[in-house]
C-alpha cells in the first residue's frame, strides 16, 4: 500500500529549448520513434512566455542542433519549442518535474490539484469534483473528475488525499495496475 501525498508547486520552473521533427517521419528515430531533443538553459521562477511555444531566440546556440539518435540534424522548418516545466516538492522535500504523462515523472501516490483539466471534467462529473491527478504503480495516472473507459464516473468521498473512490481503477487494462484508492491508499485489487 502507498498512502497518497499532495505535491506542491515549488513556483520555480526548469527553462527547457526543444526541438523536434514530426509529421510524416514519425518513426524514423530509433531513440524516441520521432526526432527529439532538449537541452535545459536553468531554473527560474518567472515564465517569460506560455510554454510550448518559440518565442525564444533561434540563434541562442543553445537550442539543440540534432536529435537525441545523433543522425538527424534539425532544419529550420523542424519545431521549436520553448517550454517551463514546474517543479513540484513532495512532504518530504523530494522534488520532481512534471512534464509530460504524470505517473512517468512524479513518486508513485503523488497527487497535484490539475485545474487544467477542471474544463474539461468538472462539470461533466455527477459530483463537480475538482481534478486531481495521481501517480498510479504502473508508471500511469489517474484523474479524480475523469470519465471511466467504459463510461461512468467514479465516486470520490473525502479530503485529498484522504480519499475513497469507487469502483475500482484498472489503468491501462489488461496489464496496467488494477486496485482501490481506499483513505488515501494505493490498494492493489
Amino acid at each position: 500500500m502507498t498512502h497518497l501525498q499532495i505535491a506542491e508547486f515549488t513556483g520555480r520552473y526548469r527553462h527547457v529549448l526543444r526541438r523536434y521533427r514530426r509529421g510524416t517521419d514519425m518513426t524514423s528515430c530509433p531513440v524516441s520513434g520521432y526526432h527529439n531533443a532538449s537541452t535545459e538553459i536553468g531554473e527560474t521562477t518567472e515564465r517569460e512566455n506560455e510554454s510550448g511555444d518559440d518565442r525564444w531566440p533561434h540563434d541562442d546556440k543553445r537550442w539543440p542542433m540534432f536529435c537525441v539518435c545523433g543522425s538527424y540534424w534539425f532544419t529550420e522548418e523542424d519545431h521549436w519549442q520553448n517550454n517551463y516545466v514546474r517543479i513540484f516538492r513532495m512532504p518530504d522535500g523530494t522534488e520532481f518535474q512534471f512534464w509530460g504523462a504524470f505517473g512517468k515523472c512524479a513518486p508513485v501516490g503523488a497527487m497535484v490539484r490539475a485545474e487544467w483539466a477542471d474544463e474539461f471534467y468538472k462539470h461533466r462529473h455527477p459530483q463537480q469534483v475538482d481534478a486531481w491527478i495521481v501517480a498510479l504503480p504502473d508508471g500511469g495516472e489517474w484523474v479524480t473528475s475523469q470519465a471511466a473507459s467504459g463510461g461512468g464516473y467514479w465516486t470520490v468521498e473525502g479530503t485529498p488525499p484522504d480519499i475513497t473512490v469507487a469502483p475500482s481503477i484498472w489503468h491501462n487494462q489488461p496489464s496496467g495496475w488494477h486496485g482501490f484508492i481506499r483513505a488515501g491508499e494505493l490498494v492493489n485489487a
